[in-house]
């Protein structure tokens, strides 16, 4: 596994406001103090390059996932329904991150070619250190697609599928892989864990279904029929929401998933209720959903995301990601639903405000050129990692004042560098 530091190569970010404005200088904020959290406006001001790291096999890495994910963010009060309060790492007298028992936050995933790599994204400072990788090409025809973490009692356990149609669940506690999932007859292109239920596992595939299955058994208990590209749980669980090829996106109830019943239960168009209206123009297909603020954020390969009221049945807000392209783009949401990172086919990442659709900041580097494929916040913002063509993964991180000052001063070998897009 090969790995590029580049500290001392970094892009200075425009200010902060409703609209960028590239050429002018950054704006320097407050001196960082203990007292409370750090402001969102000034985490994004000072994020800066610090990592980047090469997978192995130079393909591209078709999805990051970072696993913060917990079973109890639920309610009212849960992520994607309204957001959870801010997030502030604790660090102990060495330095290290202060977690419980049960928290494994630092871990990150990857998915490309036939390969899954698992990295330490917290506890090695600006490094993005390699833990576990996984080499499933012999039961593996074709790249993987897409990943996602699944929480269990004991064990980190992640799901990645791909072109074969087969999911693969590896365990990091065993460092093997644990269950194959079989079913799909096409490629699996997008994987999403239960909110509240971690037994419980939703896949797309090409093949015109998505599927929900049991982590235990490996059984598939329900069958969407329908042309899915993306999809996504409701935060409570009580619906699933499927984004299709045309552009739409159905909702299907996700009750009574026991598995009692003898067989799989299928559904059709007919059982469900169609929330979004798909554009059926070049790119309309769907990529991703998300929830934020207890709206659905849909996503098409055109790069159009729209916000909308489930409730009212009408979009908040729509804006297009700039120089997005043509291509598949997974963007994430902020913990507190206040923010969406996402890249486009230029290799740069905007982040948008959820409310507004504005953009707030732009990360955008002289050698990250190729198209992103997915873009990720760590759960307090500091960090923003994003993949793509090419098998690179590129960390920005927060950078406080007091180190940033000591960067600008003439003769420092960490300054910007004169770095340019």
């Amino acid at each position: 596994m090969a790995t590029v530091a580049l500290e001392d190569d970094v892009v200075a970010p425009p200010p902060m406001g409703d609209a960028l404005d590239d050429s002018a200088p950054p704006k320097r904020a407050r001196v960082d103090s203990p007292a409370g959290p750090l402001e969102a406006a000034h985490i994004f001001r000072n994020l800066r390059l610090r990592r980047i790291v090469r997978e192995n096999h130079n393909g591209t890495v078709a999805q990051i996932a970072l696993m913060f994910y917990r079973p109890c963010d639920v309610g009212l009060g849960g992520h994607g329904l309204g957001g959870m309060a801010a997030y502030e790492r604790v660090f102990d007298k060495r330095g290290s991150a202060v977690r419980a028992a049960d928290d494994n936050s630092n871990l990150l995933v990857s998915a490309g070619g036939a390969q899954a790599s698992v990295y330490d994204n917290e506890n090695c400072g600006d490094h993005l250190d390699i833990m576990s990788h996984f080499d499933l090409g012999d039961g593996a025809a074709g790249a993987f697609r897409t990943c996602c973490w699944i929480r269990v009692p004991g064990d980190a356990l992640f799901a990645v599928a791909g072109d074969s149609g087969l999911i693969h669940l590896v365990s990091l506690a065993w460092t093997r892989e644990v269950r194959v999932l079989r079913g799909h007859a096409g490629a699996v292109v997008d994987l999403q864990p239960h909110p509240t239920d971690s037994r419980l596992l939703l896949s797309v595939g090409a093949d015109q279904t998505a599927r929900v299955w049991s982590v235990l058994t490996g059984a598939c208990l329900r069958t969407y029929r329908c042309a899915g590209t993306a999809a996504r749980f409701h935060p409570e669980g009580t619906a699933l929401f499927v984004g299709t090829s045309a552009g739409d996106v159905w909702r299907w109830p996700a009750a009574d998933l026991s598995g009692d019943s003898e067989g799989p239960l299928e559904l059709t168009a007919g059982d469900g209720t169609q929330v979004v209206a798909g554009k059926r123009a070049a790119g309309a297909a769907i990529d991703c959903l998300r929830f934020a603020r207890a709206g659905l954020l849909v996503k098409n390969t055109a790069g159009r995301i729209e916000h909308w009221d489930l409730d009212a049945g009408a979009a908040i807000c729509s804006f297009s990601v700039r120089h997005h392209g043509i291509g598949t783009s997974r963007f994430d949401v902020s913990y507190d639903d206040r923010y969406i990172c996402v890249g486009n086919r230029q290799g740069e990442v905007y982040i948008y405000s959820v409310e507004s659709g504005k953009p707030v900041r732009r990360l955008a580097h002289k050698r990250s050129v190729r198209p992103v494929t997915c873009a990720l916040f760590a759960r307090d913002c500091r960090s923003v990692i994003y993949t793509g063509e090419g098998g690179f993964i590129w960390r920005y991180d927060y950078v406080d004042d007091e180190t940033l000052a000591e960067w600008e001063r003439p003769g420092e070998s960490a300054s910007d560098g004169g770095a340019s897009d």
